[in-house]
């Protein structure tokens, strides 16, 4: 039997209805977690939409919108003769299925963990780029808004989702300032974070007290316009941090039952 042939049955059986407040929504996150937690497998072809749409308690219009997306995502592809197949998301997915991935997830999966260190990794290659053309190209109106923005963090400091949505604001302004429309669209998936994915956004900003004194000190390493500076500081201060937090959040491991 090829990988196409293979047709995952057993999960219909765990997919229950869905609410139909944000029901499209709904559909894909579901579909989405049973993809990137691996049961429903790369190469394996999708069950059908009338199974599908019983099974999730949706209309067929509503689960192509729901397989529209998963598709943009690069998640499934529809191939002719063979149905809807799962794709390997590690070949054709974007960065946006990595917070997803970890989201699907359990606390206590190694799994997760690596992924959450993956993300801080490529927190501190984009942060110390950014910081870097920022400190290159940067204006004055680009300086006055990063301080503004920085400003503003002081009221959000016991709020985590708040506090994380400004940090987005505060990066926003020195992306804009690298003038690199790719650092932007980066930013764009990590912008999210805060509304969709609240329990992870806590985790990373559990000492915002730390965070609230970096920000002028990023402020003067690009005031200062030295970028091989500034990328330098940033990567070595990303890493120390990142290290701190990776001893605040260890591993933790599954109780074994009985």
């Amino acid at each position: 039997m090829s990988a196409e042939e293979l047709e995952p049955r057993p999960v219909l059986a765990q997919l229950g209805p869905v609410a139909r407040s944000t029901v499209v929504d709904s559909v894909t996150d579901r579909l989405r977690g049973e993809i990137l937690g691996g049961r429903l497998a790369p190469g394996s072809r999708m069950p059908s939409e009338r199974e599908l749409s019983v099974s999730l308690g949706v209309n067929r219009l509503t689960l192509r919108a729901a397989l529209a997306r998963l598709e943009a995502m690069g998640l499934i592809t529809t191939r002719h003769g063979a149905g809807t197949v799962v794709s390997s998301w590690r070949e054709r997915a974007g960065l946006d299925a990595l917070a997803s991935l970890i989201g699907s997830l359990d606390a206590e999966d190694a799994e997760r963990r690596d992924l959450v260190v993956s993300l801080l990794e490529l927190r501190r290659i984009v942060a110390a780029e950014a910081v870097a053309l920022a400190a290159e190209r940067r204006t004055k109106k680009d300086l006055e808004l990063m301080t503004a923005r920085a400003e503003e963090q002081k009221a959000r400091a016991n709020d985590p989702i708040a506090f994380a949505r400004g940090d987005v604001a505060f990066v926003r302004a020195i992306v804009r300032a690298t003038r690199n429309v790719a650092l932007e669209l980066v930013l764009n998936t990590f912008a999210r974070f805060p509304d969709e994915y609240p329990e992870l956004v806590a985790e990373l900003f559990d000492r915002r007290d730390i965070s609230l004194s970096y920000y002028p000190v990023l402020i003067e390493l690009i005031r200062r316009g030295d970028p091989q500076l500034a990328r330098e500081l940033v990567r070595r201060e990303l890493d120390r941090v990142d290290d701190a937090w990776g001893l605040r959040h260890p591993q933790k491991t599954k109780r074994k039952k009985g």
